[in-house]
């Protein structure tokens, strides 16, 4: 019996370098593709326009950050990347936003209420468009690859909603153990 499965199993391994290459290269084109389309849209002013856009989001899930800091263009250039399914995109912007509100950050040893806030809206990832997915599913022969965005949208919604009533929970029950202190 485990004989006759030797073969499956050599074919298998055979073949995984060389689809982990082929798919390796097809997601580069992508993410190369949307990275320089970003940074077109921030040399353009697009992000900047964009995060003024979105600064009454972006005010009430930060509201201790400084009206005209760099920091919610980065904030606006990781959800822009979210948005478009973009994870590997939107991680460095993540970083970077989350370096600045470091710097603003008095208690360099904790996080502040902010990074929190970036952290968990990041991993909760609200994308209208899953485009690395709707990829994937078009390289391995989706018939329709198109036909989980809805699903994916409704997901990743109601996901970024239970994030932030999750954040302002705790943030509630730890200003009270501070004004304890």
């Amino acid at each position: 019996m485990i004989n006759n499965k030797i073969p499956e199993v050599n074919d298998a391994l055979l073949s995984a370098p060389g689809e982990s290459v082929r798919l390796l290269i097809n997601l580069t084109g992508l993410y190369i593709l949307w990275s320089g389309l970003l940074q077109v849209a921030k040399d353009s002013g697009l992000i900047d326009a964009f995060a003024k856009k979105i600064y009454r989001v972006t005010k009430f899930l930060f509201p201790e950050l400084p009206k005209d800091h760099e920091v919610h263009g980065l904030i606006a250039s990781n959800m822009a990347a979210n948005i478009l399914g973009l994870g590997s995109v939107a991680t460095p912007l993540g970083i970077k936003a989350f370096e600045e509100m470091k710097k603003l950050n008095d208690n360099k040893d904790t996080a502040s209420r902010s990074m929190i806030t970036l952290i968990l809206i990041n991993c909760a990832g609200f994308t209208l468009i899953p485009t690395t997915l709707v990829s994937l599913r078009k390289i391995y022969g989706s018939e329709d690859p198109t036909k989980v965005l809805p699903i994916v949208v409704l997901i990743t919604f109601f996901a970024s909603i239970c994030a932030v009533i999750i954040d302002r929970i705790f943030n509630h029950f730890n200003k009270d153990k501070i004004s304890k202190k």
